[in-house]
């Protein structure tokens, strides 16, 4: 199984709770385990860490640049 995120990626809760959903980073992509791929992320408004799996998380997107 291919791995959908990479290590310094930004990414968003994939269901929201709340108007501003906080941003995280993945800082490691984990074993593969049977049912799905896990990464660790940390909040960038907090020290905070925790292990979610790949459909919980969906990639941020970026806003185009505005010239």
């Amino acid at each position: 199984m291919t791995q959908k995120f990479q290590v310094g990626q930004t990414v968003l809760p994939a269901h929201p709770r709340g108007a501003n959903p906080s941003t995280y980073v993945i800082v490691q992509v984990l074993p593969e385990t049977s049912h799905e791929r896990q990464y660790r992320i940390k909040a960038l408004s907090s020290a905070s860490e925790c292990v979610v799996g790949e459909t919980q998380i969906k990639a941020m997107e970026t806003e185009p640049s505005l010239r």
